[in-house]
């Protein structure tokens, strides 16, 4: 068996540094690691630390929590990227792959973030749109120095929330909880959220549980195509909120932290209080204040008799646990 012990090298172009491996000398004594090397990341000549991830149902106030982090000092959020979302919902749809093949999954998921989070002159959201020489194009621009801290935000990271914790292993996640009923109701005004449940997309043969359409046993599977559409939403947003609950039993309570949308209007003091403390960032309150009405309780005059009647007879019980029942 040939021994391998690692370092690290940066590529040039991206400014990435990844681990390598390198055969070391010949009759060298190496002593033998009970455990795999923990791997350090390095974006743009800084070291990922202690990364945040936003995550939560469909249409629950994840951009909200998204749009305060962005304007911390210092805090590069990304948006998901095709990178990202490839590997994402690779998992999201198979949540065995994850299982099958954590170190290769947590591989994945480092390189997808690494090139989602490099600051160059066509990817920094502060630099000016202009043309850009072609050898200039993928070097670090003038604002990546000033990152301290990383993360992403989107509905989708919490279907490889696990995988993620894995990835890495000093990550933070902030999961928001919001009233199904509500969440229904956006997700049938919205297209993209639409779009999950046309038969091309929803192959149902490939997982059970399948978290991402909230189907559980084979019942729920050979039932699901003769459901209502208010019906498969309220199956996404039971499936979401069943493994923001799972995530309590897996994660450190340092790693994890929950908000609730509906307490977020007239607490958003407290609301950056907590995310100050917990993740590190100066969080402004200001940022977490809605432009708009929050829609709380919306779902009356937006639902029909009959879509409410299908919400509840799909996710009564975690209606009911969360307290909006």
């Amino acid at each position: 068996m040939t021994l391998v012990t690692p370092r690290v090298r940066r590529c040039a172009r991206s400014g990435i540094r990844r681990g390598v491996y390198e055969t070391p000398a010949k009759g060298a004594k190496i002593d033998l690691p009970m455990k795999q090397q923990p791997y350090i990341l390095v974006v743009n000549g800084t070291k990922v630390r202690r990364p945040v991830f936003v995550l939560g149902a469909p249409h629950s106030g994840v951009n909200l929590i998204a749009q305060a982090l962005r304007r911390t000092p210092g805090f590069h959020l990304g948006s998901i990227t095709p990178g990202v979302l490839n590997a994402v919902y690779a998992i999201a749809r198979r949540p065995s792959l994850a299982e099958e093949n954590a170190s290769g999954t947590a591989t994945l998921l480092r390189d997808a973030f690494a090139e989602a989070w490099q600051l160059t002159p066509l990817t920094c959201p502060r630099c000016p749109t202009k043309r850009v020489p072609a050898r200039k194009a993928a070097e670090p621009c003038r604002h990546a120095r000033e990152v301290t801290r990383f993360g992403d935000a989107s509905p989708d990271l919490l279907y490889c929330a696990k995988a993620l914790s894995t990835a890495f292993e000093d990550a933070v996640f902030v999961q928001i909880i919001r009233d199904g009923r509500d969440v229904t109701a956006d997700m049938l005004s919205d297209d993209h959220s639409l779009t999950w449940f046309r038969p091309s997309l929803a192959n149902l043969d490939h997982e059970l549980p399948n978290p991402f359409f909230g189907i559980e046993t084979e019942s729920e599977r050979a039932d699901y195509q003769g459901l209502s559409t208010a019906a498969k939403c309220a199956m996404r947003w039971r499936g979401a909120v069943r493994l923001s609950a799972q995530l309590h039993g897996v994660l450190d309570p340092r790693q994890l932290m929950t908000l609730r949308y509906e307490d977020l209007a007239g607490g958003e003091v407290e609301a950056a209080e907590r995310l100050r403390e917990f993740t590190g960032t100066r969080v402004s309150a200001k940022d977490l204040v809605r432009s708009k009405s929050p829609d709380i309780g919306s779902w009356r005059s937006r639902l029909t008799t009959e879509q409410c009647s299908d919400v509840k007879s799909v996710a009564r019980v975690e209606l009911s646990r969360l307290g909006y029942l």
